[in-house]
C-alpha cells in the first residue's frame, strides 16, 4: 500500500467517524428513545467498525447491561463493581482474565465527576484473522463515542427525575392546598368556648387532623387524630376520614360508642390493616358541663380543672387496626367555668433534640397550668415556645397538632 493510499484511508475514516458523531449528535439534539440511541450505537460499532464481541453495563441505582452481542447468555451475569470498580481508565484485559471476562480484550470506563457511569467491554471474535484487530485500530474513537452516548442517556434520566421531582412536588402542593381547606382555620369563640390550634405537617402534607364542630346551641364536639406514617398516604387516608366523620354527625344522632365502632370499620375496608389512626373524640354538653369521650389510642388529653390536671385515656385500641374493636369504653368528665382541654399528636411529645431526649408532657402541662386563664391561644403559644426551644434546631420528626379548648 502506498503512502498515498495511506493518507486516503485515514481521510476516509476521519470522514467515517466525523459523519458518525454528527449523525449520534442529531439523534440526541431530537430526543430519540434510548432503545434508538443503543440502536444505533451498535450498529456504528458492530457494522461500521467491525467489533464482534461487546457488553454495555450502565449504573443507575445498580448495574445493568443495557447492551450486549457476540457473548453468551451467562456473560452478562458479570459482577461488573467487583470486576471494574477499580478502573480509571482504558484497560487491557489480560488473555489468561478468569471466568467470561477472558472473551474481551479491552474495559473502557466512563466517569462524570468521579462517579461511574458505564463500563464498556469490546473484544474479537476473529482473533487470528491476519489483521490489525478492529478494537485497537478504533479505540480511541470507541471510547469518545461510548461517552457521547452514555453522558446523554445520563443527562436524559436526570432530566426525566428532575420533571418527575417537579410534578411531584405541584401534586403535592395541590395536595396541601387541599388538605388546608379540610383543617379550619377558624375556630368558635363565644361566650361559652373558645379554642385555638397549631398544625404543623412534616411534609407538605401530613397525617394529623383536629376539629371542633358546634352541633346546635348547646353542644360541641372536639377531634384530633393520627394516622400511622407520614406523607401523601397518610393524608390521603386522614381526610377520607375526616369526610366520612363529618358525614356520620350530619346524620341521624349516634350513640358514641356507635359512632366510634362505624369509623373503625370504614378506616379497616379503606386501609386493610396496613395503616391505623390513633383518635380522641369528645361530645361536650355546654348547658351541663358532661364531657363523654372516647380515646381510641390516642395520647391521653390533658384536662385541667383548676386544681390538677386529669388524664383523658378511656376508650379503646386505635381505629383500623382490627375489622371490630375488642374493646370499648365511653370516658366521662365533668367541666366548669376556666376548665381546659388540651389535645395533642405524637409528634408534639416525642420531638427529640440534639440528646435524643422527648420533649414529654410536662412542658404541657405547665402550660396549661400557668396559662389557662389567659386563654388557649395563650397556652399554644407557651406549648410552642417550650416546643422549639427544645428542639433547638434539630429536624421535625413527624407531623404536629395541637389543639386547646377552654370552658368559659
Amino acid at each position: 500500500m502506498t503512502r498515498l493510499d495511506r493518507l486516503i484511508g485515514r481521510l476516509e475514516l476521519k470522514e467515517f467517524q466525523l459523519k458518525a458523531l454528527l449523525d449520534v449528535t442529531k439523534a440526541i439534539n431530537t430526543n430519540v428513545g434510548r432503545a434508538s440511541l443503543l440502536a444505533l450505537y451498535r450498529d456504528i460499532v458492530r457494522d461500521e467498525l467491525g467489533i464482534t464481541r461487546l457488553m454495555l453495563f450502565e449504573k443507575t441505582a445498580r448495574w445493568e447491561c443495557i447492551l450486549a452481542y457476540g457473548t453468551s447468555g451467562r456473560d452478562t451475569d458479570v459482577d461488573v463493581e467487583h470486576a471494574f470498580g477499580t478502573f480509571k481508565e482504558i484497560q487491557g484485559i489480560p488473555g489468561g482474565a478468569a471466568g467470561d471476562l477472558g472473551a474481551f480484550d479491552v474495559a473502557v470506563p466512563v466517569y462524570h465527576e468521579e462517579r461511574p457511569l458505564a463500563f464498556l467491554l469490546i473484544g474479537d471474535i476473529d482473533e487470528d484473522e491476519q489483521r490489525m484487530s478492529p478494537t485497537v485500530k478504533h479505540l480511541n474513537f470507541i471510547q469518545t463515542l461510548t461517552n457521547l452516548i452514555v453522558v446523554a442517556m445520563e443527562n436524559e434520566r436526570l432530566a426525566l427525575e428532575a420533571l418527575q421531582r417537579e410534578r411531584l412536588a405541584r401534586e403535592l402542593e395541590l395536595a396541601a392546598e387541599v388538605q388546608g381547606m379540610l383543617i379550619p382555620t377558624k375556630l368558635p369563640s363565644d361566650e361559652r368556648f373558645e379554642a385555638a390550634a397549631w398544625y404543623l405537617p412534616h411534609r407538605l402534607v401530613g397525617g394529623d387532623y383536629y376539629d371542633v364542630i358546634r352541633r346546635g346551641p348547646d353542644e360541641v364536639v372536639i377531634v384530633m387524630g393520627d394516622v400511622s406514617g407520614k406523607g401523601m398516604a397518610a393524608a390521603l387516608l386522614m381526610s377520607n376520614f375526616q369526610a366520612t366523620l363529618h358525614t356520620l354527625l350530619d346524620g341521624d344522632e349516634l350513640p358514641l360508642d356507635r359512632l366510634v365502632h362505624l369509623l373503625n370499620r370504614k378506616v379497616f375496608q379503606r386501609a386493610q390493616g396496613d395503616r391505623f389512626i390513633t383518635f380522641f373524640i369528645a361530645r361536650c354538653d355546654l348547658s351541663t358541663g358532661v364531657v363523654r369521650y372516647v380515646n381510641a389510642g390516642h395520647n391521653p388529653v390533658l384536662h385541667w380543672n383548676g386544681r390538677e390536671i386529669v388524664d383523658l385515656h378511656t376508650g379503646s385500641i386505635a381505629l383500623g387496626m382490627m375489622p371490630e374493636l375488642p374493646f370499648l369504653q365511653v370516658g366521662e368528665a365533668k367541666v366548669r367555668s376556666g376548665d381546659t382541654l388540651l389535645c395533642y399528636t405524637d409528634g408534639l411529645v416525642e420531638q427529640e433534640d440534639a440528646h435524643e431526649n422527648d420533649l414529654g408532657t410536662t412542658p404541657l402541662m405547665k402550660a396549661v397550668e400557668d396559662f389557662s386563664a389567659s386563654g388557649p391561644q395563650a397556652v399554644n403559644t407557651a406549648v410552642v415556645g417550650a416546643f422549639e426551644a427544645h428542639r433547638d434546631g434539630e429536624p421535625y420528626l413527624d407531623d404536629i397538632a395541637l389543639l386547646t379548648c377552654r370552658f368559659r
